[in-house]
């Protein structure tokens, strides 16, 4: 079993990620994607450029480390008495529910959304002229980005329940 002291900054760590993970996709959602509506290609365009590189980095660097933490953190919780980390105990199972949302919630952040924002950076950066309409593509891109957010926002606060509800326990 980790030390209190281990255990406890990872757990900071972990809740520090996940707040910046969720933080970042309800941003999208809930900031980004309704403020670009009303601007100019141009200036729709100059934004995607300057935010969507950070955006992913962001995403790519708080998603993983929220992971990668509460994997660590599950396992000093558990120490050597690793049938605590059993879906046959309570504790466990709110765990296995918990993590198995987030890393869903990971695979569709990294896989679909991250990649959706990558081919709109590139489609922006190849394109001639900056005045001009983006192509019908970019408009599909983007609502993929929203929806995805929106999805990764849900499981994570589902995921969210089951571990407070383990940190009851």
């Amino acid at each position: 079993m980790a030390t209190a002291e281990v255990n406890g900054a990872l757990a900071w760590l972990h809740i520090l990620a996940a707040i910046g993970w969720m933080g970042t996709a309800m941003f999208l959602v809930m900031v980004l994607a309704p403020s670009m509506r009303g601007l100019s290609p141009s200036s729709r365009r100059d934004l995607i450029l300057k935010l969507f590189p950070r955006f992913i980095r962001y995403v790519t660097v708080f998603a993983t480390l929220t992971l990668v933490a509460g994997v660590l953190l599950a396992f000093g919780h558990a120490g050597s008495s690793l049938e605590l980390l059993s879906p046959a105990t309570t504790w466990g199972l709110m765990i296995t529910v918990g993590a198995s949302l987030a890393l869903v919630a990971y695979a569709l952040a990294l896989g679909l959304g991250l990649r959706s924002a990558r081919k709109i950076v590139k489609i922006l950066t190849t394109q001639q002229d900056p005045q001009q309409a983006p192509p019908p593509e970019i408009m599909q891109l983007q609502g993929r980005m929203r929806l995805t957010a929106t999805t990764v926002i849900i499981l994570l606060m589902l995921s969210l329940v089951f571990m407070v509800a383990a940190s009851r326990l």
